[in-house]
């Protein structure tokens, strides 16, 4: 409308009215017309009921025997000889520990600069597979030595039909990148660049992890420098970050590594909810609000105690906002 409206008597004018309520309820609301009339002010009472526009129903069921699709990328330049022999010879304790989650694994060693691997698709059934990891993590590295998420990007994208890595990357496994280094992540785009082009690659951002065994941020450590890059790709994916400088070939350290390469605590959502409406459910029983959080960017549930185990299902539900023009 535009201002001032000039009514004789007896004329009628319509206004429009909108209400746009964020949650469920009643509300009350008043329209108020001011006139140079005798009455100066007159007031009517406005009602409206806000209703979620659907209520949603996600549910998942964590696999018996988890499939988990590995790749290691190790830095070769000099300065690592020491920690690519430690990985190499710890490489049967890594396994040890994984075969306590899963026995559907798949590892490639890709360190060229393609992505291509230089180990063949590993898997249980591989014949020494073990000897096969130890030569494939002390081979030669290319340029992009010091540029893991580039190698690691480039053997993502390459596992298509007639691709050097076909076969290996599988629609209903975890994808778990292990990157290990003691110089910063030195890549041309920003470490967020590559990471997205995985997970875009892959089709599920819960099904993506990205750990790394480097030098701590910020201040880094004796024999390397802080592994930035490297830590904010773990932190964005949920994974494990382990400082090079430490004794991060033990036991604990392997399972943790291990654990994240099956393991799905992130569940990405079919729709964006109205995050105070959400309820998580494990086994049909409702879980506290204390053990899961919801994030905006990812749209996704993330389970951070009492984790969900191989056979367990779990229902998110949740209402949704209407789109509006």
């Amino acid at each position: 409308n535009s201002f001032p409206l000039i009514l004789e008597p007896d004329e009628l004018a319509t206004v429009q009215v909108e209400f746009d309520p964020m949650e469920e309820g009643d509300f009350e609301g008043e329209l108020a017309v001011t006139s140079n009339e005798p009455m100066g002010t007159r007031t009517s009472p406005q009602e409206g009921e806000g209703k979620y526009a659907a209520a949603y129903i996600d549910s998942w069921e964590v696999p018996v025997d988890p499939p988990s699709d590995i790749i290691f990328s190790v830095d070769q330049s000099c300065s690592m000889d020491n920690d690519v022999s430690r990985l190499a010879s710890n490489f049967s304790s890594f396994i040890t520990q994984l075969n306590g989650y899963s026995t559907d694994w798949q590892i490639i060693v890709a360190n060229q600069d393609n992505g291509c691997n230089n180990s063949g698709i590993l898997t249980p059934s591989t014949p020494n597979y073990t000897g096969s990891f130890q030569s494939a993590v002390q081979g030669a590295g290319g340029s992009y030595t010091e540029s893991l998420l580039t190698v690691t990007n480039n053997a993502v994208q390459n596992t298509d039909g007639g691709d050097c890595n076909a076969g290996f990357l599988r629609p209903e496994a975890m994808l778990h990148i292990i990157m290990v280094s003691d110089e910063p992540e030195q890549s041309s785009g920003s470490w967020g660049t590559y990471v997205n082009q995985i997970i875009a690659k892959k089709g599920n951002a819960a099904n993506v992890r990205m750990s790394a065994i480097a030098g701590p941020v910020p201040g880094g450590c004796g024999s390397a420098d802080p592994g930035t890059g490297y830590s904010e790709a773990v932190a964005y994916t949920g994974g494990v970050f382990l400082s090079i400088c430490s004794d991060w070939a033990n036991s604990s350290n392997l399972a943790m590594l291990a654990e994240a390469s099956v393991n799905q605590d992130n569940f990405e959502l079919s729709h964006t909810p109205v995050p105070d409406s959400i309820e998580v459910y494990k086994n049909g029983g409702i879980m506290n609000s204390a053990n899961w959080a919801y994030d905006t960017t990812s749209n996704s549930v993330t389970i951070t105690a009492n984790v969900p185990e191989e056979g367990d299902a779990v229902d998110v539900e949740y209402a949704g906002l209407a789109s509006c023009d």
